[in-house]
């Protein structure tokens, strides 16, 4: 299976990239469709592994946030070694380092689905504490409420460092969402039983840039690789061409006045 133990990277042609993080316990597979959805309109994508995943859950005990933040901020930075502007995003726990890397570099626009800034089990919270004691933790039934989509690994039992993990991040980030101005899309699903969809409505709320909040109905927590995955890759096809569209015809505007400027061609100097 494409994805499943090794990073997925799509050559584009444009100036832009998107960087996709899956979520937790997850691998690149799981965002595969949309990835290629959106390399079709002719952006590099890359959806790298993060680490501890594709190989056994004990390899997570050993990583902590930081970690997993250390290797996206080299997968941006990467990118942006060969492109001129840079799209973050991801699934879940993916979602919420897209945050946290949108803190550090410059995003573009966020893609934001399933974000992972609350979790419904409550105990959850418990587990910064108490994952020295417990190290697994058998996740719930992921049946969900529409047709499944392609099948993708996960860790189950989940490792509960990880979720400790995510738990500080989250603390980390839900303080600054503020300071994030870039356009954001966030998608989330009403049957979400991981990650209520309260905190997507709070989240479109408290960012700091103009928020499109899509709020689904026939999937479960994996919007990316679920029921309406198709309807996710069109969503987000359009958001990114009405930003990009926008920003390119902002740029050529400043452009022309820049040329103007230089030239007289009827633009005023505040000194005249």
């Amino acid at each position: 299976m494409v994805g499943e133990r090794e990073a997925i990277r799509i050559e584009g042609t444009r100036a832009e990239a998107v960087l996709l993080m899956h979520g937790l316990t997850g691998v690149p597979n799981e965002l595969h469709v949309l990835g290629d959805r959106i390399a079709r309109d002719g952006y590099t994508v890359l959806i790298p592994l993060l680490p501890g995943r594709g190989t056994v859950a004990r390899d997570m005990d050993r990583l902590s946030w930081e970690d997993w933040m250390i290797a996206a901020v080299g997968a941006y930075d990467d990118l942006a070694n060969t492109h001129e502007r840079i799209v973050i995003g991801g699934l879940s726990a993916g979602a919420t380092m897209a945050l946290d890397l949108a803190l550090r570099r410059r995003a573009e626009a966020l893609l934001l689905y399933a974000p992972a800034l609350g979790i419904a089990n409550r105990l959850a919270y418990l587990t910064p504490y108490a994952w020295r004691l417990v190290r697994r933790w058998r996740s719930p039934a992921r049946g969900t409420p529409g047709t499944p989509g392609p099948a993708v690994s996960t860790y189950d039992p989940v490792p509960l460092r990880a979720v400790a993990e995510l738990v500080r991040g989250m603390r980390r980030i839900r303080p600054r969402l503020d300071r994030i101005t870039a356009p954001a899309l966030v998608i989330h699903s009403a049957a979400d039983r991981y990650v209520p969809v309260a905190n997507a409505r709070a989240l479109a709320r408290r960012l700091g840039g103009p928020v499109e909040l899509v709020i689904l109905g026939g999937s479960g927590h994996a919007i990316t690789a679920d029921a309406e995955r198709e309807a996710v890759s069109d969503r987000t096809r359009a958001f990114l061409r009405r930003i990009i569209e926008q920003r390119d015809h902002e740029s050529g505007m400043g452009m022309s006045e820049r040329s103007g400027s230089a030239s007289g061609d009827g633009v005023r100097s505040d000194r005249e």
